[in-house]
């Protein structure tokens, strides 16, 4: 539960989404064109016009033209790039590349003679933009996630809170990781896609070349790739399982609330199960987050809290697995605490 400062966090966040969708289709389609313009015909044509666009305050852009024929007919093109306003073409070394007077290589739609432009295929820039994409890209995708989780209705999370459980002969394993591999794959993707792109700006700029763009790209996606086998591997060892056996009548917690390793824990001392909430700040307003806890009350020691898990549900899963575990358990269910 999210109590907001602001009244319409949702209409923030699709306004969001909405700029950041817009954004990704320009750089796709312009990437896009930039790459099939490298198949396209050529021909030779003579530059017109080439200056620098006059914006409100001060030059932005370039103002170049050109003129070629193709079977006779003759065009007028006032491409160089379809990206060109990607911020990282340096206009004044085009315009000294493409002197008014010049002859230069023309490429041109042989579907639409009409399109045409003057320098063809991808370059650093167009890779870079994609690579600053990712890290947004998958955050706001997770937060719509968190949202839509949120929203659903306590009939829709399944049994136990949705939470995947293993019936194995003499014990019960409930596997209680807080990331799925594809999960760990995407924020590892977007964690390395932001190292990358700081690392690769802070070496060369927003003008890097295609070659370093291209090995940086692959080392991302290595990485989010990387991420997704080693929680996959994590989550076939069992390490975040709790587990539940019979036949010692123990459990083994998994690694939570500072255990470093699983812990065991006699059966007969979980007296009961319940739930804690955690308080989140943040510039919209308070985050409530839910914990499932058994209650442990050993023998000559104070009574304690086992959390059993690191990050907090929302409060239907908790309370809905909360439940599920002290029937399991024959143990009270506390309810919030």
């Amino acid at each position: 539960m999210r109590i907001f400062a602001f009244p319409y966090p949702l209409l923030l966040l699709a306004i969001w989404t909405g700029v950041l969708v817009a954004g990704d289709c320009v750089v796709l389609q312009t990437s896009a064109r930039q790459l099939l313009a490298g198949g396209f015909a050529t021909t030779t044509g003579k530059i017109t016009r080439s200056e620098l666009a006059r914006g409100a305050i001060r030059h932005r852009g370039l103002d170049i033209r050109y003129g070629y024929a193709v079977n006779g007919i003759d065009y007028l093109g006032s491409q160089y790039r379809y990206d060109e306003r990607n911020g990282a073409v340096d206009y004044r070394a085009v315009t000294n590349a493409f002197p008014r007077g010049s002859r230069k290589m023309v490429y041109y739609n042989p579907a639409n003679p009409a399109d045409s432009v003057l320098s063809p295929g991808l370059d650093g820039c167009d890779l870079l933009l994609a690579l600053f994409a990712i890290p947004f890209n998958i955050v706001t995708f997770a937060v719509w996630v968190t949202v839509i989780r949120a929203k659903r209705g306590l009939s829709r999370l399944g049994p136990a809170g949705g939470v995947r459980i293993l019936q194995q002969s003499g014990e019960t394993r409930v596997r209680l990781a807080e990331f799925s591999p594809w999960a760990a794959g995407c924020f590892g993707l977007a964690a390395a896609g932001t190292a990358a792109a700081m690392l690769v700006v802070s070496m060369r700029g927003f003008a890097p070349s295609l070659r370093l763009m291209s090995a940086a790209l692959l080392v991302v996606v290595a990485a989010g790739v990387a991420a997704s086998l080693w929680m996959a591997r994590r989550h076939r060892s069992g390490r975040h399982d709790l587990r539940i056996q019979d036949g010692s009548q123990t459990l083994v917690l998994p690694p939570a609330d500072g255990r470093t390793e699983p812990l065991l824990v006699p059966r007969g001392e979980i007296v009961a199960v319940s739930m804690h909430r955690r308080v989140s700040h943040s510039p919209s307003g308070q985050y409530f987050s839910y914990v499932p806890a058994l209650d442990r009350a050993a023998l000559n020691a104070q009574p304690q809290s086992l959390h059993l898990v690191n990050w907090g549900w929302t409060e239907g899963k908790a309370r809905a697995f909360a439940g599920w575990l002290s029937q399991q358990l024959g143990v009270r269910f506390n309810g919030l605490i």
